[in-house]
């Protein structure tokens, strides 16, 4: 099965480029390439409308990478 990403809407397009970033800050965690204080600080750097959605998934992700 294929799934073509260019077919979206753009704010599906927007939802998963915000889901990707949030796994990859937890990725970066495991790795320990940065530190929570670094995710949070880049997190409040984002606009205010974008932090509710990234810090949830943010918290999802890190639990399942470190469980």
């Amino acid at each position: 099965m294929s799934f073509n990403l260019c077919n979206l809407p753009r704010e599906q397009k927007y939802q998963i480029q915000l889901d990707y970033e949030a796994s990859f800050w937890a990725y970066q965690i495991k790795r320990g390439k940065k530190t929570r204080e670094q995710v949070y600080d880049t997190l409040h750097s984002r606009p205010v409308a974008e932090q509710g959605v990234l810090k949830q998934k943010f918290e999802q992700y890190l639990a399942i990478m470190l469980s």
